[in-house]
This record gives C-alpha cells, sequence and structure tokens, in this order.
C-alpha cells in the first residue's frame, strides 16, 4: 500500500525518516526543521495504522512493512542509494531494508534499536495493549488536550491492531544471533536509560557489525529525538558530514 508521506521536495541527496511503533512521522518535526535549512530531500513516512496512514486490515508483519516501505518509494520516484534514519521498529525496519534492498540504501542511521526485547518488557507490553491501553482510547479526545510529550499523544492514537502485530513480530527479532548483511556505514546511536533498546546490547551489535559506529546519549531514554533534540541533531549532522547549521 502507499503510505502517507512527508516530502520537502528539494533537489539534494534523499533522507527518509521511519519513525517507531505507536508513533508517527510528526516525531520528527525537530530534525525536518534543522534539515531543511540544507540541501537535502527529506521524505518521512507514516507506518499503516500510523499517524495518516490507514491499516488496510489483516496480519501484518515485517515483510509486509517493507513491501510498504518499497511501494512507496517506488511510486514517489526515488531510485537513487538514499539515507534511511530509523527509530526502534523504525530501525528494524530500516536495516532488513538495507539487507534486503541493499542497492537502494548508501547510509543508515539507526536509533534505538531493539537487538533484542527483553522479555519482561514483552510481558508487560501485552499487559498495556489490553484493558489499560483500550481503556485510554476511550478517553483520546480528553488525553490530546494534555500538555504531555507528543510520543505519548501519538501512541494512544495509532492502530491497536497494528501495534499488537508487530508486538507479535518482535519476538523474532534477534540482532545479536544474526547480525545483518549490511555493506554501507551504519551509524547506532541509543539513550543511556533505554529501556527497549538496552545500550549493552547495541554496544554488541556495534562490536559485530562491520562498518559501524556506536553512540550513546547520557541523559536520554528510548526517544532521544525528544530528549536531548540539540544533542541529537547534532548527531545526524555529523553523520551525514553537514555543517553545523544554527540548531534554534
Amino acid at each position: 500500500m502507499i503510505l502517507s508521506f512527508y516530502d520537502n521536495k528539494k533537489s539534494g541527496s534523499i533522507v527518509l525518516f521511519i519513525h517507531g511503533t505507536a508513533s508517527a512521522n510528526d516525531i520528527w518535526e525537530k530534525q525536518y526543521k534543522l534539515l531543511n535549512k540544507s540541501d537535502y530531500r527529506i521524505v518521512g513516512i507514516d507506518l499503516r495504522g500510523h499517524g495518516r496512514s490507514v491499516n488496510p486490515g489483516g496480519l501484518c508483519t515485517l515483510e509486509e512493512h517493507m513491501n510498504d516501505l518499497k511501494e512507496t518509494l517506488d511510486n514517489i520516484g526515488i531510485e537513487s542509494p538514499i539515507t534511511i534514519i530509523g527509530h526502534s521498529f523504525g530501525a528494524v525496519l530500516a536495516a532488513k531494508f538495507a539487507e534486503k534492498y541493499p542497492e537502494k540504501v548508501c547510509r543508515l542511521l539507526l536509533v534505538s534499536l531493539p537487538t533484542r526485547i527483553p522479555k519482561l518488557l514483552l510481558k508487560y507490553y501485552n499487559w498495556l495493549l489490553g484493558k489499560p491501553i483500550e481503556y485510554l482510547k476511550k478517553k483520546l479526545n480528553l488525553i490530546l488536550k494534555l500538555p504531555i510529550k507528543k510520543r505519548y499523544k501519538l501512541a494512544i492514537s495509532t492502530d491497536l491492531n497494528v501495534v499488537r502485530d508487530i508486538l507479535r513480530d518482535s519476538l523474532k527479532w534477534d540482532f545479536l544471533s544474526q547480525v545483518p548483511k549490511i555493506n554501507c556505514p551504519v551509524y547506532l546511536s541509543v539513550g543511556r536509560f533505554d529501556y527497549v533498546a538496552l545500550k549493552s546490547m547495541v554496544k554488541k551489535l556495534h562490536n559485530e557489525l562491520p562498518n559501524s559506529s556506536y553512540k550513546v546519549f547520557n541523559w536520554a531514554s528510548h526517544n532521544c529525538m525528544e530528549d536531548v533534540p540539540a544533542e541529537f541533531n547534532r548527531w545526524v549532522l555529523s553523520a551525514l558530514a553537514l555543517p553545523m547549521i544554527r540548531l534554534s
């Protein structure tokens, strides 16, 4: 299916942004504001059931998400190798996409990549996605008016069935025993207090993954781009080999 997407339609090299589970394209707002000052063409998608992209129904696996991504990029007319910046499940998707279509990707920035989901966390998510989240869904209009971080509003707005499918699929993720075969440069980053992508595991992947670098944001949790936006943006600029554009 063709996903909803943002496109600044500039003529430079393409940077594709992929958000994580229970999030949306809007999570990258500060990165778009920054990179729109450069010549890069910025494209960002809403995964199916997230943001402005519908859920067509049926079981949604990682393979379906990859097909959505390829179909959307083909529809936009993107042919040259691109840089992909992916967060959490978006990082999983980016890594798998680069492995399957190496000719389409020239650089990966993988943010908070869950190399292997902790079992205790899976149990918590299974509980949360039952009655607690269904109750919150009923209060959606009220929650959207509260002065809380964007990540929480996006999470409550996401299609529950898609989130449950991703959680079910995450049981198969193990980037440590099956290190992805990626040829392009890989920039790994993680928050020191990340409870989903444990920094010790991300570092192990870095040690196993050729042509990779490893960055820890000391005052961030899972959503580095929101927790420490200025530091995160400096990391992005460095990976893209761009001069330090004014971050304000």
